[in-house]
Formats: C-alpha cells, structure tokens, sequence
C-alpha cells in the first residue's frame, strides 16, 4: 500500500509540474512584439507589416512613444520574415503625426524595415535610414550588412559604427533611440549633430522627392546636413542652448537645386551661399491621458511636402 500509494504522490507532482494550464490563478502569457516608428518617436503614424506568403497586416497608429504591438504569430517568433511599413493614413482628413521630441509634423513621411533586419527579441525601429536601405534593396529585398554599410557611407556616417557606439549597423537600425543616447553622452558631439542633421535631410528629402532614386536621395541628404550644420554648427541647438529643429521645403530646395545637388559634393562656396534652412524651436506635445489615442488636427501636411522629417 505504501508503495501504491507513493507513486500516486510522484505521478501527483509530475503532472502539477508539467501542467502549468491547471492553475486556474495564473494568465497565460500572451507573446507580443512592439515596433517603434523613431527620429524622435513618432506619434500617430500607421504601422502595417507584410511576412513571407502572409497578406499585409495593419496594426494600428503609433503611441505616444512611437510604438504599436501586434500579437502575430509569425512577426512575434519569425520577425527576421517580415518588413514593416509606417505611413500617412489614407482617406483621413483628421490625420496627423507629430515627433514628440520637438512637435515637428510628420503627417508626410513613410517609415520602413526591410525583410531581415528584424530579429526576434530584440527591439524594432523604423527610421529614415531604414527606409532608405529598404529602398536600396527594393520591394523584394532582404537585408545585409553590406547594403546598410553602402548607405551609412553615402550619408557619411560610417563612423557611427567605427567608432565603437554600434557594434554593427544593424545595432543602430534596430534601437536608434539608444543609439543616439550614446551619442549625445559620447565623448565626440559633433558625430551627434552630424547623425541628427543627416536624419533630419533624410526624412525631409525622402518626402519632397518620393520617386528619386536612394542614391540620389543620399547625395542630396548629405549635402543638405552639411548646410544644417554650417549654419548651426551646435545642432540641435541654436546660439543660446535652446533645442530647436530644422525642415527641409521644396521653397529652399526646388527641382533644379535638387538635380545640381544629386550627385555631387557641394563646394564650400556653395555650402556658404546656400538659402538658410527653415529652423523652428522645440515645442514638444504633452503627454494625453490616454497615449495610445492618435493626435487630431491637421490636414496630413501641407500640400507641398515640406512637413516631414525630424531633428531628433
């Protein structure tokens, strides 16, 4: 009997162990994954992701942090066979997203990741050099090192790998905002400025030429960042310490300048009579009650193009 009774006890323990479904107490964990639309956070931009064989799937506006979450099975476990897309919303007169850093409106922009740059459990962020490496690769294209290693040193920005801030350029792509974190506390600023002009042409040039070509885009961007930089040498910063953004316009750099600028280095007399780049003061917008309801207001920018972009 005592034997008997014994392995009923062991068979007891073996099952209670096995069965955590038996604890009616406890919630099952539910997997998600979160995707962060960033240059600053990005509030109230739409997320879509599309994966191997998978029809595309809409997740919803950013928070207030520039994140959605989806619960997708195959973008929580094989994230690496998706790509992700942020953009304006269509038919939506109310739509409107702002970068929460400095409250630039960003009603304009699209955001991607390629295929393959996603990793399961690591942090996911769509950023304006993300997209311009998913653009580089094209619809189909997968992610490599060597296609993000080309882009950085269009932009010029090798740097933010070779100097040890990232240990690779996927690093960087996936969690920008700890990135610049490291940046701004790093010993060399100016590498800071340079990333957050750069950024910021981007954007703003991605907007206003959407059907140029990603090398044309770089080209551009970078000779842009440069005119930032020339004419506020502190970025993000104006003379006295005060944070303040820049905005790329279609009125300061129509067609022509584009086509002189989109492949070539500017001359520094050309640095130096460059039209003075829109810069407006930091006002970013209060955190709402709610942070997962959208911001309202706003058309979807202003017709030209020109409202897109951070600097941030």
């Amino acid at each position: 009997m005592k034997i008997k009774l014994l392995s009923i006890v062991i068979a007891g323990v073996i099952l209670a162990g096995c069965g955590s479904d038996n604890n009616n107490s406890v919630t099952p964990e539910v997997k998600s994954k979160k995707i962060q639309a960033f240059d600053g956070a990005v509030w109230g931009i739409e997320g879509s992701f599309k994966c191997d064989g998978e029809d595309t799937v809409r997740v919803g506006t950013t928070d207030f942090d520039g994140n959605i979450e989806t619960q997708n099975e195959t973008f929580v476990n094989s994230p690496e066979k998706c790509a992700v897309t942020f953009a304006p919303q269509e038919n939506n007169p109310n739509y409107k997203a702002i970068d929460v850093s400095n409250g630039k409106d960003l009603s304009a922009v699209t955001y991607k990741i390629p295929q393959g740059l996603l990793e399961a459990g690591k942090k996911a962020t769509a950023s304006p050099i993300s997209t311009l490496i998913a653009e580089q690769l094209g619809e189909d294209g997968v992610y490599d090192e060597a296609t993000a290693q080309t882009v950085f040193a269009s932009l010029g920005l090798s740097d933010v790998v070779n100097n040890g801030i990232c240990d690779s350029f996927s690093d960087y792509l996936q969690d920008v905002d700890s990135a610049l974190k490291k940046l701004k506390n790093g010993d060399d600023n100016s590498l800071y400025s340079k990333v957050l002009a750069t950024t910021v042409a981007v954007s703003d040039v991605q907007a206003l030429y959407p059907d140029a070509s990603p090398e044309e885009i770089a080209q551009v961007s970078k000779n842009q960042a440069v005119i930032i930089l020339h004419q506020n040498p502190n970025y993000p910063l104006d003379e006295n310490g005060d944070e303040l953004f820049a905005e790329i316009t279609k009125e300061k750099l129509p067609q022509e300048s584009f086509d002189a600028q989109k492949d070539k280095d500017l001359t520094q007399d050309e640095i130096e009579s460059a039209p003075v780049i829109d810069t407006k003061p930091s006002t970013p917008p209060e955190k709402p009650e709610d942070s997962t309801k959208p911001p309202t207001g706003g058309t979807g920018g202003n017709g030209d193009g020109s409202s897109s972009g951070t600097g941030n």
